[in-house]
């Protein structure tokens, strides 16, 4: 450290001026931060079910399904048919969209003097009643159109939009979401639905919350940190090195095209949190050193000789911590860890260079509190010095309560769920929930499940296999009625027997088969694109998921393996399930495979980087046990609580681990320089009350900037903000408590065993 003051001290200037042209260039870049909510960009571009995906959207459209729904007292009045017409030719003439379904677009399959004809389901509106009843009869008593785009109970009609794969459906969302607000529907409502409809809301609350939020949680660090230092400088000085951090994290990000995420989005407020520790410890010891009589170069000097080394530690601690999650599978959060890592990194270097250069630029201060100098900071140094007593006195009681709340919160860990579905992350009385609902409730759900057969199809054997587990997967109650060329098939051979529904059955033979499509291809129905492929080497069965929550998808999708394993085993055919659901599926795993693989790689480093700059397995040994613990009880705490991981609230355990460990390091690092002067009883006892100020100012900074998250419309957020509020309690409450106890208890074992006394259980 001493090198680095002397070239910080003989070129402050220069650190200065080139930390301000950086900041200039980042920020540039750093306007270019947008914001994506694609549940696609959660996975690496090679994974399989984003190559799934993308590969049935290009053949077969569809996947990025948006849903506009209507309700009304009669779906087959003149009005509502009029109405679902009119706003179908408008859904139509929008750009990025391919394709409208409706009661007013779809088309059926008829008999014909030459064979079939595909027509439209409805031709001209009726307007006489008795052809609307006719209607209504025909439409309710066939279930190819009841649950999917008219409710059973004739009061809710759907408009399923398509979207051109080249486009951006989220764009296409906000274009209906436009056209929806500009239309009035006499004695009815419109609804606007799926998964592009969600990305868009998602991305325009975070983009509010943030723009809400941030400027609250800086200046709530602001009152704080002048209630701690009570002067400008104090405020000024950590808020130079957090805001630098925010802008040159931020304008990496824009120079690599990186975009927040529903993930990273509190990566801002985060670093602000993070970024101020540093100076509020800098600050905070140079302070000390004036009130000892040290001219300002010295104060600067002593300050990063003493508190630097332990500054440096605890930031490469944390920047492990957050790096460590590139072990994680989910793409969002290895960027949510490595840049978070940068930006406490940039935090770290300001604060032992920028600011440094900047206190020995600045004259020092007319007045410095003294310690213990204010009401509020004599307060302070009392309750600190009783929390030094008790650790002292009650070392073991100490520990033993600490074993108690573990036990008990280890025992909610079993009851932790998991929880990928974007629509929950709303209020249940917010427009997208209720639309969510709404469709849940009157049709068979917004999202589907994507079942893609590659092999021969005219087998009878495949066709067979197919209805069969169309049939089997119904009855679950999982889905909807499943479509797929099984459903054309059928429909075919009875409209070529008359209509007579005794006749809709798969054809017997191969040739049959072949026919039946050929027929339907010169027909010139668009039906038979949605569910096969040109060369008839690959199709699809589609079915609209009823309940997309975690347990429900887990369940559907065990379902079909055993279907699959029941009814493929034998057929030489590839099977294999995507969609938006599978997706969702696919992040729940990933999320626990990742928040093991990433916990168990934090503490690994932690471990590992703390006996390296430390050269303690004491000091080690006991960071990495205070933070298993903290993240331990967090985990236990969501269980007990009903706080599911999702994926934000899965990033509680990095910041546990990235943070929580540098309150442990301060505290053992000044009790190593306090026992080169005193016994450990007072070492510690100095550790807590010196060392201690500075924790709960920090603690206290870093949760009232999360509480702010309170406020945010933002479920996973306000989950979030809670969380890390008890992690920054449980670790700074064991930083200075359990860490000093375990010191201790160490120290008088080594001494009973030094004199020769058999340690006692």
């Amino acid at each position: 450290m001493q090198f680095l003051f002397r070239k910080v001290a003989k070129f402050p200037k220069v650190v200065i001026v080139m930390v301000v042209l950086l900041t200039v260039v980042f920020g540039f870049y750093a306007g270019r931060v947008g914001i994506t909510t694609d549940i696609k960009s959660f996975f690496p571009e090679d994974h399989p079910q984003v190559v799934s995906y993308d590969e049935i959207n290009e053949k077969f459209g569809g996947a990025d399904r948006i849903m506009v729904a209507l309700t009304t007292s009669d779906v087959f009045s003149l009005t509502s048919l009029s109405t679902i017409e009119q706003l179908t030719h408008e859904l139509e003439q929008i750009s990025g969209v391919t394709n409208v379904r409706s009661l007013t677009t779809i088309d059926e399959i008829a008999g014909s003097e030459w064979g079939i004809d595909v027509i439209p389901l409805i031709g001209e509106i009726p307007t006489e009643q008795q052809e609307l009843a006719t209607l209504r009869e025909r439409v309710l008593k066939d279930d190819m159109y009841v649950g999917t785009i008219v409710s059973s109970d004739a009061t809710g009609a759907l408009h399923v939009v398509e979207v051109d794969p080249g486009s951006s459906a989220v764009e296409v969302a906000l274009s209906i979401q436009e056209l929806l607000e500009s239309i009035d529907v006499t004695g009815g409502q419109l609804y606007l639905t799926g998964t592009p409809v969600l990305n868009a809301v998602l991305a325009d609350s975070m983009q509010a919350d943030l723009m809400k939020l941030f400027p609250m949680v800086l200046l709530l660090v602001a009152v704080i940190l002048f209630l701690y230092f009570r002067n400008l400088r104090g405020v000024i000085l950590p808020f130079i090195t957090v805001l630098i951090s925010v802008v040159w994290t931020l304008g990496l990000m824009g120079m690599l095209g990186k975009q927040l995420s529903p993930l990273n989005a509190v990566m801002p407020v985060l670093l602000v949190s993070l970024g101020s520790a540093y100076g509020i410890y800098m600050i905070a010891r140079y302070n000390d050193e004036l009130l000892e009589g040290a001219d300002r170069e010295k104060a600067v000097s002593q300050t990063l000789k003493s508190v630097g080394i332990s500054v440096f530690l605890a930031g490469t601690t944390t920047i492990a911590g957050f790096a460590s999650n590139v072990s994680s599978s989910i793409t969002l959060m290895k960027d949510f860890g490595l840049f978070t890592a940068y930006g406490v990194l940039v935090a770290l270097l300001i604060s032992l260079t920028f600011i440094p250069a900047l206190l020995l630029l600045l004259p020092v201060p007319k007045k410095v509190a003294a310690k213990g100098g204010n009401g509020q900071d004599r307060t302070l140094a009392k309750v600190l010095g009783r929390i030094a007593h008790l650790v002292v006195a009650k070392k073991r009681s100490v520990l033993v309560t600490m074993a108690i709340i573990l036990v008990i919160a280890v025992l909610g860990i079993p009851q932790l769920s998991t929880d990928s579905n974007f629509f929950n992350f709303f209020a249940d009385d917010t427009a997208p929930k209720i639309a969510y609902e709404m469709v849940k409730d009157k049709f068979s759900g917004s999202e589907s499940v994507e079942i893609v057969i590659t092999g021969d199809l005219l087998d009878p054997d495949v066709l067979h296999a197919m209805e069969n587990l169309q049939t089997d997967l119904e009855q679950t109650g999982l889905v909807g009625r499943p479509q797929s060329i099984v459903n054309i098939l059928q429909r075919v051979n009875m409209a070529l027997n008359d209509g007579d529904p005794a006749f809709e059955v798969l054809p017997a033979t191969r040739e049959l088969a072949a026919q039946y499509l050929l027929l339907m291809e010169m027909s010139g129905g668009e039906m038979l694109e949605q569910f096969l492929t040109l060369d008839y080497g690959q199709a699809r069965i589609q079915a609209l998921v009823r309940d997309s929550s975690n347990e429900a998808t887990t369940r559907l999708f065990s379902e079909i393996d055993m279907l699959f394993a029941k009814y493929f085993v034998h057929l030489d055919v590839e099977v294999a399930q995507t969609g938006i659901v599978a997706l969702l599926d696919a992040l729940a795993s990933m999320i626990i495979e990742g928040q093991i693989s990433s916990l168990f790689m934090a503490l690994l480093t932690v471990f590992v980087i703390v006996l390296l700059l430390l050269r303690s397995w004491e000091g080690s040994l006991f960071s990495t046990i205070i933070v298993a613990s903290t993240i331990l009880i967090n985990f236990g705490v969501m269980g007990w609580l009903g706080i599911p991981l999702d994926i934000v609230t899965v990033l509680i355990s990095s910041i546990g681990v990235g943070v929580g460990v540098d309150y442990s390091i301060h505290i053992y690092t000044r009790y190593q320089e306090e026992r080169q002067k005193h016994d450990p009883a007072q070492s510690v006892t100095n550790a807590i009350i010196h060392t201690g100020k500075a924790i709960v100012t920090n603690a206290g900074s870093v949760i009232a900037g999360f509480l702010i998250l309170l406020l945010s419309s933002f479920p996973p957020f306000r989950y979030f903000g809670s969380l890390v509020t008890m992690t920054m309690f449980v670790a700074s409450a064991s930083a200075m408590l359990v860490m000093p106890a375990l010191i201790l208890l160490r120290w008088e074992r080594q001494t009973t065993n030094g004199k020769g006394v058999v340690e006692q259980s």
